[in-house]
C-alpha cells in the first residue's frame, strides 16, 4: 500500500512540474495571437493622440490622415499645447483603425516633396518633429536624443569579427521580472545617430527614438541590437537560394547570406538572450532590414520561424532572385501558426522595388500563407530612400506589438 501510494504521490508530483513548465512557456510565448497584453492601451479606442513639433514655428497646422491603400482621407486641424524656443508642438486625434498615414500642412502651405513629409501614424507613433528639413519620430515631452549610447559588441560571424551596437532604453532593468522585447536590425551602422561613419542624420532610421516612442504611446519595451553590414552587404544580405537574376557581379563574387542568417540566428540571438533580461520566444523577437536588409530579413524569418515572430522588409530586393527561385525555395516551407508576421513596404515600379514585392505579397498568399500574418504598404509617392523607410518604420512595430497593421489589412 505504502508503494502504491508514494507512486500516485511521484505522479501526481511530475504531473504538478510539468503543469508549470507549461504555464511558464505559455507566459513568454503567449497566445500564439499578440504580445500586445504589455501594451497599455491594447483594448483601447482606436482614437489616438498625435503630436507635431514644428523649428519653424508655424502659426497653424492641419493634419491629413489617409490610408495608403484605399485612398480615404481626413483633414483635422491641430490644436497648439506648447512652445518654447526652439519650436511649437500641435496634437489633434486620428483613428488608427481607419488610417496609417499622415502628413501635416503648416500655416496653409501643402509640403514641396510629399513623400518625404508623409509619416506613419498608429499607436505606436507618439509624434513627430520637424526640425529644419528633417523629419524625425518625436516622444511628446521629452528631447530627441542624437548621441544615445550603445554596448559595443564583437562576435564572430562566419570567419571575420561582426560588431554589434546594442541600445537598451534609459530604464532599463536587467533584473526585472519584466522582460523585453528584441529588435534586430541589418545595416545597424544606419542606427548610430553620431558621426562614427560620417553619414549626414537624414540616413538614419532614428529607431532608438522610434521604440521610445512606441514604449511612451504603448508601454511595450524592447531593446535594439543593430548589426553593421557596412562594407560587406553583398556577401552578408544575399541568401543563398539559387543563382542571382541578370547580375553577374554576385555570381562573380558569391554571396553569404545563408550563413550570415545562421549567425543572427544561432550565435547572436542566444548570446542577447543570455546576457540581456529579454524575451526568448519568437513573438517577442523581431527582424527587420531595408533593401538587400530588406530581403535578408525576410529569409531570416522564413528560415527561422521559431526565433523571429516579425520581419519588417522595407523595400525588399526581392529582383536578385526571378518567380521560378522563389517559388522553389518557398515551396519547401510550411506555412501556418508558427509563420511570422511578415510586413513588406514598398514603392511603385521604377522608383523602387516594385513589381516584385506585390508579387511576393501574392505569391505568398497563393501558397497558403496565413494571411492575418500579411500586410503589404505600396506607397504610390514612395522611393527607394531611407528618409522615407524612416517615416513608416512604426508599421513594423505596430505589426509585432499588435500582430495587424489594420488598415492595410482590411
Amino acid at each position: 500500500m505504502k508503494k502504491v501510494l508514494s507512486i500516485l504521490l511521484s505522479a501526481a508530483m511530475i504531473t504538478a512540474l510539468l503543469s508549470a513548465c507549461g504555464t511558464q512557456n505559455q507566459s513568454e510565448a503567449g497566445d500564439g495571437t499578440s504580445p500586445a497584453t504589455e501594451a497599455k492601451n491594447a483594448d483601447d479606442s482606436p482614437v489616438h493622440t498625435l503630436y507635431f513639433r514644428d523649428s519653424a514655428k508655424s502659426k497653424k497646422a492641419v493634419a491629413n490622415f489617409f490610408n495608403s491603400g484605399s485612398g480615404k482621407s481626413e483633414d483635422v486641424e491641430m490644436k497648439k499645447v506648447s512652445e518654447d524656443s526652439d519650436s511649437v508642438t500641435f496634437s489633434c486625434e486620428g483613428d488608427t483603425s481607419v488610417y496609417n498615414m499622415a502628413y501635416v500642412i503648416c500655416d496653409g502651405k501643402e509640403p514641396d516633396r510629399p513623400a518625404f513629409s508623409q509619416f506613419a501614424f498608429n499607436k505606436c507613433v507618439s509624434g513627430w518633429y520637424q526640425k529644419d528639413d528633417l523629419l524625425i519620430p518625436y516622444t511628446q515631452g521629452q528631447e530627441v536624443d542624437f548621441e544615445p549610447e550603445f554596448d559595443d559588441v564583437t562576435l564572430t560571424c562566419i570567419d571575420y569579427d561582426k560588431l554589434v551596437h546594442i541600445w537598451k532604453p534609459g530604464d532599463y532593468d536587467a533584473t526585472s521580472g519584466d522582460k523585453y522585447s528584441t529588435i534586430y536590425i541589418l545595416d545597424g551602422e544606419n542606427v548610430l545617430l553620431s558621426d562614427v561613419y560620417a553619414q549626414e542624420l537624414s540616413g538614419s532610421s532614428f529607431a532608438t527614438e522610434q521604440v521610445k516612442a512606441m514604449t511612451a504611446s504603448t508601454g511595450y519595451k524592447a531593446i535594439v541590437v543593430a548589426i553593421e553590414n557596412i562594407g560587406k552587404r553583398d556577401f552578408e544580405l544575399v541568401p543563398n537560394i539559387g543563382v542571382p537574376r541578370d547580375n553577374t557581379d554576385f555570381e562573380e563574387e558569391g554571396t553569404d547570406g545563408t550563413k550570415f542568417a545562421d549567425f543572427v540566428a544561432n550565435t547572436l540571438v542566444p548570446y542577447v538572450q543570455k546576457n540581456y533580461n529579454v524575451y526568448t520566444d519568437a513573438l517577442h523577437t523581431a527582424v527587420t532590414g531595408a533593401s538587400l536588409g530588406g530581403m535578408e530579413c525576410f529569409y531570416i524569418a522564413a528560415e527561422y520561424p521559431e526565433k523571429f515572430g516579425t520581419a519588417g522588409a522595407f523595400s525588399p530586393s526581392f529582383w536578385m532572385y526571378d518567380a521560378e527561385m522563389w517559388e522553389k525555395y518557398l515551396g519547401k516551407k510550411s506555412f501556418g501558426e508558427a509563420s511570422p508576421f511578415m510586413y513588406l513596404y514598398t514603392g511603385p515600379e521604377g522608383y523602387d522595388t516594385d513589381p516584385d514585392v506585390t508579387q511576393m505579397y501574392n505569391r505568398l498568399k497563393g501558397m497558403g500563407y496565413p494571411e492575418e500574418k500579411l500586410a503589404l504598404h505600396l506607397n504610390k509617392d514612395g522611393v527607394h530612400d531611407s528618409s522615407i523607410w524612416r517615416g513608416v518604420f512604426p508599421e513594423f512595430l505596430n505589426a509585432m506589438v499588435y500582430r495587424s497593421v489594420e488598415p492595410l489589412q482590411k
